[in-house]
């Protein structure tokens, strides 16, 4: 596939430092944010959108940096959060079970983390602490995702992937899982792939010095390997059949949903009207502009980055198709009904 967006960026030498920059402000973030997550006051009484006194009003959402996030950036920097009565601090996690963890472990009241992972944690969990999903975050579009190679590969197909080095950020994944499919769907045997669990930041350099034949990019990451590297997209994994799948999420625990219900609310409207506005053109604009102001992404870049799309509501039927796919690929060994996992909108 050519690249669709060949602008005033291509032609320039890549440069690791651009993806390097995404992990490094993702490190910096959780550093300067690191005192007052762990340990810091909590304010109570606070009167909220509707006259609502909350529980608590400074919260911490741990998150990765990536398109799908976009309307959480977009509801701290327009003041959705301040007008619930929310103080919300925002800390960057390299992957989603560091999301998990930050949450089961209490330095989180909320995370961001793909279906595949949230279902995983719930099942590890025994219900010991049960996870519920407060909001929906994204879902796939085309061009949001895709499997690449270096330019100039002689793996042009999906069929040339078999036994092939592909790397992930994580196995158990929505990355692996698309990969999975996307093989499938080509009639390729995915079980011969031999996985490589890399970072998206040092993907590329493994890319282009023959360390992995493949690697699987999201956006921001698919646009600006792209544009600065040349690279060939051999399939794009999430379309198809796969395309309007869920990808990701926000989620509490059981325990915070029924302490902090007020709280929980104040969350889910923020959210709701950050999503909404995402879905107009304005809101487009805006959300690409949070990639430049939290995940060091070029203003040149920007305004070409595909978007994935921002559902209002976690619908279970919708949702229901993450674990239906992961249990195909024997990522879990059981039906699993993620309905009791997600928590109605509370006001």
């Amino acid at each position: 596939m050519s690249d669709p967006h060949a602008g005033p960026t291509v032609g320039r030498p890549w440069s690791r430092r651009l993806f390097l920059s995404v992990t490094a402000a993702a490190a910096v973030a959780a550093v300067d944010s690191g005192c007052s997550l762990l340990g810091g006051s909590t304010n109570t009484g606070v009167q909220a959108a509707g006259n609502e006194t909350l529980e608590k009003t400074k919260i911490n959402v741990s998150l990765i940096p990536c398109t799908d996030v976009g309307p959480l950036w977009l509801a701290k920097k327009n003041g959705y959060f301040a007008a619930e009565g929310l103080d919300v601090t925002l800390v960057n996690k390299p992957n989603g079970p560091g999301v998990i963890s930050s949450v089961l472990g209490g330095d989180a009241d909320f995370g961001f983390a793909t279906y595949p992972v949230l279902v995983q944690a719930q099942l590890k969990t025994n219900g010991k602490q049960n996870l519920r999903v407060v909001a929906d975050a994204s879902a796939a579009k085309p061009d949001t995702t895709a499997v690449v190679v270096k330019k100039g590969s002689q793996l042009t197909r999906a069929e040339d992937l078999k036994g092939k080095r592909i790397a992930v950020t994580a196995r158990g994944t929505m990355a692996d899982l698309a990969v999975m499919a996307g093989l499938r769907a080509a009639k390729v045997d995915w079980s011969t792939v031999e996985w490589k669990q890399i970072g998206f930041a040092d993907m590329l350099p493994k890319l282009e010095s023959g360390e992995i034949d493949a690697a699987f990019f999201a956006e921001p990451y698919v646009t600006i390997a792209q544009a600065q590297a040349g690279v060939t997209t051999v399939f794009q994994p999430l379309t198809g059949a796969l395309d309007g799948i869920p990808l990701s999420g926000y989620m509490a625990t059981e325990k915070t949903t029924k302490e902090l219900p007020k709280t929980v609310a104040a969350f889910q409207r923020a959210i709701r009207k950050a999503q909404t506005e995402a879905a107009t053109q304005q809101g487009d604009t805006e959300v690409k502009q949070t990639m430049v102001d939290n995940a060091n992404v070029q203003p040149d870049i920007a305004p070409v980055i595909h978007l994935p799309s921002y559902p209002i509501s976690a619908d279970p039927t919708r949702l229901q198709r993450v674990p239906d796919l992961m249990q195909q690929f024997g990522l879990i060994g059981q039906k699993f009904d993620i309905k009791p996992m997600i928590l109605p909108q509370l006001g």
